[in-house]
């Protein structure tokens, strides 16, 4: 079974909205949001190092599938570079929401706008209208 992981914090920004997660990856501009499960397990990570077993034990789900299922996801997080891999043990995490198929949902049509530099890459007319290059 793969270790424990945190929050990448380098570079992104994370913020809760209602009973959604919106993660904004500040070197590629692509953000993500999850919903349900997933923010519930992002909330889980933001509270101490969590691996896959210490988070299917707080939705009280012991089965080896849903072990994997969150497994994979937290891999799919660590790909994204949201969260990194560490050698800490994980910290006893509790829920109270209802366990289901963690989603992540990714989209990039805001890259241009994350990834610009408004002061130089701004014309004459200023923020917000980019400079064409």
């Amino acid at each position: 079974m793969s270790g424990s992981y945190l929050i990448d914090e380098s570079r992104i920004s994370h913020n809760r909205f209602d009973d959604e997660i919106i993660v904004v990856d500040l070197g590629t501009g692509s953000y993500f949001s999850m919903h349900r499960a997933a923010a519930e397990i992002w909330r889980m990570i933001e509270a101490g190092p969590a691996s896959a077993a210490s988070i299917a034990a707080a939705f009280g789900q012991q089965s080896s599938a849903v072990i994997s299922e969150i497994q994979e996801f937290l891999g799919n997080l660590e790909a994204k570079g949201l969260l990194r891999a560490v050698n800490d043990p994980a910290c006893a995490v509790t829920t109270s929401a209802t366990y289901s198929l963690p989603v992540l949902e990714e989209f990039d049509e805001l890259r241009e706008l994350l990834l610009a530099d408004i002061v130089h890459d701004a014309d004459e007319a200023g923020w917000p209208n980019l400079a064409k290059n």
